[in-house]
């Protein structure tokens, strides 16, 4: 008789097991069924009561937000009602920026388009156009700067707001802050002035006055989204009305920015949802995912743009469910799988609106549930674990290997549990295992630590990207020199960060060479690039990229150096060779100068002098008179332009008296008149009336005048005749509109309708010895001792650039009064007293024969000497009461000279006159100072000499 097979005693206690957990566990996981519906329940509640309080916290928020742009425009308001009849006195400010407008040359009222810059920050805009083109009174000036002043200090401070302004009824005015220019509001009214728009203004009158008629209570509303006049963005306009004496007189608006709704709406928006702010027609303010934008053309003529909440609604969701939800005030309304919640205070006038997945909703609940889950399963863990004969012969054992194995993993010495010998080679391996894994750890975290020491430490900027493109690596350095974070660009391209427009196609088509294996050309190498900022900017950079192999991807490695301080610094030094040039070639011209000037000035002296003389003796014929005194004039101007050259070389400042720059342009006009007609050419001279004179040196000046003059001559003499050429030289003069801190300037313009200057010469025709002009035309000389002689005078003279033919603007600083006339000192010799008897020494005998007839003729008594030696022997032989003596001389020269007579006759010493056209020279000038003996330079008139003599002898 076969016996039943004997049941496994550990699988009859598993099984016995088994039933006594589902026994025990089967009630359990019921009730906490039950514990997890209810708790779903609450939980949704909940979640409604949290959209609730969230919609009522955005809608509170909004009502705040508009309480400041309602608080201005009530301030302004009041402000004006009360100081309309009287309003403060805050100075001229207003009233002297404020100018006539011109429009196709015709008056347009008046603005502050004129202003300068500061003006405009400080005052902001007012326009005035009545019909008759009168100005404004002085009761609206101290209106509208009342006005400007309050809201200019709430713009400061008010981010949010974009323009301010006050509308006039019965009058064409209106003025606001910030400053905006006349055109661009009369272009977003389609009007082509000022005045037209007063028709516009009478219409806006009579529709605010029905409005008023039919809802006298109401004073002040909110409009609809519109484009701003300033950046092109939307605004919405609060606007209040304005009663003086209980007649409608204006209107205050303040226009509040769309794009700051905007923003606040991006930090409200629910992720999962979608927010918008409406206005009380449920115009769409501001949108979580689309910003509201202007369409184009919606500024011109109408500026009112319509932005419709129902295209922006998801499919399922129209207008009347957010009409529904907003009369629930803020309770949430469910509606084809969407939750939706809207609420406006009353005392506001836009509404926040919220719509939620319910999926969504339902997401965010889950893991409340998870607990309940966990439970569940650790129930059915514990009970499965509590099976003793498992725990005795596997769970024990496992659980001490695990504990060893958790404690292995926090440190090196954990002490190895008691186990059988089933699993004591488990223990070894692991063991053995932790601690491979611990040195290849400790290498790796090395290796990451030097690494990253250097990635993060490095000058050089440093990107890694995978094989698509994207940055996975951006180092401290990128940052710094690119201006993006780190986490910014990770996983962006490469392309769209680092690489200009321009060379992005390029840049492209190499990393999809790269990916198709194709080696790339500048692998390894160094490469000079531009880069882009985050600004936008552009940098020059070098660049090497390597490639490189983790976890078999590939990576490539891109290290970059800025190149714009090297750059910089090689413009730097460029830019000061390029000064020392020009530093060499003006010490070549002055060279040049005291050469000319030295040989010029002895001749000039003998014409000068000579022509002083024959002057005086053909005082009986007035005609050979005239001649001689012509002939004396044309060398004196010869003399005062060496002179010019000299003090200009030597950096002298000139002697300066009140001139007319108008005389000036005429007297260079009528010496170039016949070269002028000769030529065909057409001399148009359009000179301001009452110009003020200015303090300067009429030589030096007219010279300038007469160089700008010949300048043009010979540019259109240069052109070759053709029909239809006119050739035209326009000289205009006029004052400079006063400036802050800067004293009134007069200018002088030279226009010709020649071929003008090329761009790549306008840089240099100011440099000395540079000339455009054929060979053996221009020196090189006329411009830059033109501009040297007006900067001398505080002036500037520059090249005017896009007009036609070339036109050079000369402009002069009116400075001090005029200087009165001095007298001319006395030709003869004391009354009281014999004749002085005065020595000349030259070593031209020309030269000291006209010297000698000057001083007798001026009743001196004068003996001449042709050497220094001669000089000496006749102060032994006779006594002399001045020496006038040449200063460069052969064999003994004037210094030698002055220091014999200083050893023999110290009383002459101090009343030795040099006389000389080398005054430039560093040894001329060194001996002036140290023996302070008195100088005239060569050419000198006959009344220079005398008085100078009569100077030294009244010592």
């Amino acid at each position: 008789m076969n016996r039943p097979a004997e049941r496994d005693p550990a699988a009859a206690t598993l099984g016995a097991t088994r039933r006594l957990m589902w026994l025990l566990v089967v009630p359990m996981l019921l009730l906490l069924a039950v514990l997890t519906l209810l708790q779903w329940r609450q939980l949704q509640a909940d979640a409604r009561a949290q959209l609730e309080r969230r919609v009522d916290e955005r809608a509170q928020e909004l009502s705040a937000l508009v309480r400041p742009a309602i608080e201005h425009v009530d301030d302004l308001r009041t402000m004006l009602e009360t100081l309309w009849e009287t309003p403060p006195d805050a100075g001229p400010a207003l009233r002297l920026a404020l100018a006539p407008r011109l429009v196709h040359g015709r008056p347009d009222g008046w603005s502050l388009d004129g202003a300068s810059r500061e003006q405009r920050e400080q005052l902001g805009q007012m326009w005035w156009a009545p019909p008759d083109g009168s100005p404004p009174p002085e009761v609206w000036l101290r209106r509208a700067q009342a006005f400007l002043t309050q809201a200019r200090v709430v713009h400061r401070r008010s981010a949010a707001f974009e323009a301010t302004w006050f509308a006039g009824t019965d009058l064409n005015t209106s003025f606001g802050y910030p400053w905006v220019a006349t055109s661009r509001i009369t272009e977003t009214l389609g009007v082509p002035s000022l005045t037209a728009i007063a028709p516009l203004r009478a219409q806006a009158t009579a529709r605010s006055r029905v409005r008023l008629e039919a809802n006298p209570f109401e004073r002040a509303r909110w409009g609809p989204p519109y484009t701003s006049q300033l950046h092109g963005g939307l605004v919405v306009s609060y606007s209040a009305y304005v009663f003086a004496r209980g007649d409608h007189v204006g209107e205050v608006s303040v226009d509040v920015r769309l794009d700051d709704l905007q923003e606040r709406l991006a930090r409200w928006q629910d992720p999962a949802g979608r927010d918008w702010i409406v206005d009380e027609k449920l115009q769409v303010l501001a949108d979580s995912r689309q910003a509201p934008a202007a369409p184009a053309g919606a500024g011109q003529g109408n500026r009112v743009v319509t932005l419709s909440m129902q295209e922006r609604l998801p499919a399922g969701l129209d207008r009347a469910q957010i009409e529904a939800a907003l009369r629930q005030e803020g309770r949430p309304l469910q509606h084809e799988g969407w939750v939706i919640a809207a609420q406006a205070r009353k005392d506001s006038p836009w509404a926040y609106v919220s719509i939620v997945p319910e999926a969504a909703l339902t997401a965010r609940l889950l893991p409340a549930l998870l607990p309940n889950a966990l439970i569940a399963l650790a129930l059915l863990a514990m009970f499965v674990a509590g099976q003793w004969l498992l725990s005795r012969n596997f769970v024990d054992p496992a659980l001490r290997v695990l504990a060893y194995l958790r404690e292995l993993s926090r440190r090196e010495d954990a002490p190895a549990p008691t186990v059988g010998a089933r699993w004591q080679p488990w223990l070894e391996a692991v063991r053995e295992t932790f601690r491979r894994q611990r040195e290849l750890q400790r290498r790796e975290r090395q290796q990451e630590a030097f690494k990253s020491a250097i990635v993060d430490n490095a000058l050089a900027a440093i990107v890694a990207t995978d094989p698509e493109g994207r940055i996975v690596e951006f180092n401290p350095a990128a940052e710094a020199m690119f201006g993006h974070r780190r986490a910014e660009v990770l996983g962006r391209s490469v392309g769209a960060v680092l690489i200009p427009e321009r060379y992005r196609a390029a840049h492209d088509a190499d990393m999809q060479r790269l990916r198709e294996g194709a080696p790339l050309r500048p692998m390894g190498r160094r490469v000079e690039m531009a880069a882009l900022r985050a600004d936008g900017s552009e940098l020059p950079v070098e660049m090497a990229v390597w490639r490189v192999q983790a976890e078999g991807q590939v990576h490539f490695i891109v290290s970059m150096t800025d190149l714009s301080e090297r750059r910089a610094a090689a413009q730097q030094i460029e830019q000061q060779r390029e000064a020392l040039r020009q530093s060499e070639k003006l010490s070549a011209m002055g060279s040049l100068l005291a050469g000319v000037a030295h040989e010029l000035n002895n001749p000039l002296a003998i014409v000068m002098g000579r022509a002083s003389l024959l002057e005086e003796k053909c005082a009986d014929d007035a005609a050979l008179r005239g001649d001689v005194q012509r002939i004396r004039e044309a060398a004196e101007r010869c003399g005062r332009i060496v002179r010019t050259f000299l003090n200009m070389a030597r950096h002298k400042p000139p002697e300066r008296r009140s001139v007319q720059l108008n005389d000036l342009t005429r007297a260079a006009a009528e010496m170039l008149a016949y070269t002028f007609r000769s030529h065909g050419i057409e001399l148009l001279l359009e000179l301001e009336a009452d110009l003020p004179e200015v303090r300067a040196d009429a030589d030096q000046i007219g010279q300038v005048v007469l160089n700008l003059l010949v300048n043009a001559q010979q540019a259109l003499a240069a052109q070759e005749p053709r029909a239809g050429l006119v050739r035209r030289v326009r000289v205009a003069t006029g004052v400079e509109a006063r400036r802050e801190n800067r004293e009134p300037r007069v200018w002088l313009r030279v226009s010709d309708s020649g071929p003008g200057i090329a761009p790549a010469l306008r840089d240099k025709i100011f440099e000395p010895f540079f000339t455009t002009k054929p060979e053996g035309i221009g020196t090189g000389l006329g411009l830059a001792v033109s501009r040297s002689l007006v900067r001398e005078h505080g002036g500037q003279l520059q090249l005017e650039s896009g007009t036609d033919g070339a036109t050079f603007r000369l402009s002069l600083p009116i400075s001090g009064e005029r200087d009165d006339a001095t007298e001319p000192g006395r030709l003869g010799p004391p009354d009281d007293g014999p004749a002085a008897r005065l020595l000349v020494v030259d070593d031209e005998p020309e030269l000291a024969d006209l010297m000698r007839q000057m001083l007798e003729g001026a009743g001196f008594e004068v003996a001449t000497a042709e050497s220094g030696a001669v000089a000496l022997e006749l102060l032994g032989e006779a006594r002399f009461d001045a020496i006038v003596s040449d200063l460069r001389m052969p064999d003994m020269d004037g210094a030698a000279l002055w220091r014999a007579v200083r050893e023999r006759h110290p009383a002459l010493a101090g009343r030795m006159l040099f006389v000389t056209g080398d005054t430039l020279s560093p040894g001329a000038e060194r001996f002036l100072a140290e023996s302070r003996c008195a100088s005239l330079d060569k050419p000198f008139a006959r009344d220079d000499l005398v008085g100078r003599v009569h100077e030294l002898l009244a010592r």
